[in-house]
């Protein structure tokens, strides 16, 4: 009897909303090969392992999407990083401007290529951090949120020691679950500001979705994703 098992699945986010994205046409390279994943309509892509044992050089994955509405992402996966009872990775997809999204508009801005423009707004009632779980897994805030934050990006404080998050799940105890611990000290009262991202182009520019309406963001910032840092370049940005 052969038998095929998951090698890993990848859940794809849209990184504005935080909703799944499971309308389909995406295209994956793994390892620099095709690879057609079984597309659950919850938006999860699950990757099978052939039949035999898997060499040791395979526990290891670089996984290019290809997205109609989305920018391309590149993850890298690594076996031991997983839960091997589920190997599950989340992806934060960026959105491509007017491609047809109604519940945003757009921000245009100049940037560095490969880092992301940040507009960072302060909700209304505004939040602020309580604290860190003592384990770094959690984040709990001050204040009333009315739009739902899960899977949504929150910066919290303010200049280079500010830090984006994304909200992962909802915790029992009523703070939220994070992607990452905290590498700075955030005192309680830290401002907590909704954070909304655009990747930049070759050509330095690039489109932030924001909330209809909103008017003028608190403020642009640029950060580099892969060095988790801000950058100290002014951002000018403008609705288009």
């Amino acid at each position: 009897m052969i038998r095929i098992s998951m090698r890993f699945a990848l859940l794809l986010r849209d990184d504005y909303s935080g909703a799944p994205i499971a309308d389909g046409g995406q295209l994956f390279l793994v390892n620099g090969r095709p690879a057609r994943p079984i597309r659950k309509p919850e938006g999860f892509y699950v990757f099978l392992a052939p039949p035999g044992p898997v060499p040791d050089a395979e526990s290891r994955w670089t996984v290019q999407i290809e997205s109609p509405r989305h920018f391309p992402r590149t993850v890298h996966i690594s076996a031991p990083q997983l839960d091997p009872h589920m190997p599950l990775c989340t992806v934060q997809m960026y959105r491509r401007p007017h491609t047809g999204f109604s519940d945003c508009a757009w921000l245009e801005a100049a940037a560095p290529p490969g880092t992301l423009a940040v507009a960072l707004y302060g909700p209304d009632p505004p939040l602020a951090l309580a604290r860190f779980s003592p384990d770094g897994t959690g984040l709990y805030l001050q204040g009333y949120a009315a739009a739902n934050l899960l899977w949504r990006r929150l910066c919290v404080g303010e200049g280079q020691d500010a830090e984006l998050f994304t909200l992962t799940a909802r915790r029992t105890d009523g703070g939220y679950g994070i992607d990452r611990s905290p590498a700075r000290e955030h005192p309680a009262g830290t401002p907590v500001y909704l954070a909304a991202c655009g990747p930049a182009g070759a050509g330095g520019r690039c489109s932030i979705p924001v909330r209809p309406g909103s008017g003028a963001p608190l403020t642009v910032r640029i950060y580099d994703e892969e060095a988790m840092r801000w950058r100290e370049t002014s951002c000018a940005a403008g609705h288009s």
